[in-house]
């Protein structure tokens, strides 16, 4: 599990951008695949009740320690054990490509009220920028962008959500030292799975790249350009069969 590595090396989510998701009235928000609490922390500064969803133990008792006055539930997105119609909100950071699509869809139904929304969020470096740009490419972050189906596109949402929002864009900073770069690079799902030798490789490698990078070699931090990409579904539809059964 790299847990500790994803939570050092994953960058946080910008206010701007639950501003613009959930407003500026507090609601009732469950954060569903949670991790180590960077959304739900995000989402508990703006001033939201936040209830975290985590099936990982070693996620949970990081999320737990960070917020520990924040609800957290040992369940998954397509069970989550919470009652119906108790959220206003349903999100999730950079996990909805690991959900069960026909599970977890019900069940964010199922949990919303009338009128809440779902909010998916993921964070990618601005390759217009020439440093975040070369960042990107060591990390081979097009390939895992460019996955089919990493998100419902508006077509599958719209089967679900009567009003769905254009994808916005918000740019922040994130700090990145030599050793957060090698932590993000762990946490991404196509190098934690392979063997510890093919690992060692890649972290060599990427060693490498940043003692080698004009912009990155001899410095201890560096505040790599991000962009925050949120898309907003809101209101479920009333013509679902699946609200008949609920």
């Amino acid at each position: 599990m790299v847990a500790d590595e994803y939570d050092r090396g994953r960058p946080q989510y910008p206010a701007a951008a639950i501003a613009w998701l959930l407003g500026d009235q507090p609601v009732d928000v469950v954060d569903l695949g949670a991790g180590t609490g960077k959304l739900t922390e995000a989402a508990v500064a703006a001033g939201h009740r936040v209830t975290a969803v985590e099936p990982l133990a070693e996620m949970r008792a990081i999320l737990s320690a960070r917020l520990p006055e924040v609800p957290v539930v040992a369940a998954s997105a397509e069970d989550t054990g919470l009652p119906t119609g108790s959220a206003d909100a349903v999100i999730a950071g950079a996990a909805f490509h690991w959900f069960h699509r026909a599970r977890a869809f019900p069940e964010i139904v199922r949990i919303l009220r009338p009128g809440g929304l779902l909010g998916l969020l993921g964070s990618r470096l601005d390759r217009s920028v020439p440093v975040a740009a070369r960042v990107s490419e060591a990390l081979d972050e097009g390939r895992r962008l460019g996955r089919a189906g990493h998100w419902p596109d508006a077509d599958e949402l719209s089967q679900w959500f009567r009003d769905v929002d254009p994808e916005r864009r918000f740019p922040f900073g994130h700090p990145v030292d030599r050793g957060r770069l090698l932590d993000l690079a762990v946490s991404r799902s196509q190098l934690a799975i392979r063997n510890p030798d093919e690992r060692r490789q890649e972290l060599q490698r990427l060693g490498a790249f940043w003692d080698a990078d004009p912009d990155l070699a001899d410095r201890e931090l560096v505040a790599l350009p991000y962009m925050a990409v949120v898309v907003r579904a809101r209101s479920v539809r009333d013509d679902l069969e699946y609200l008949n059964r609920l």
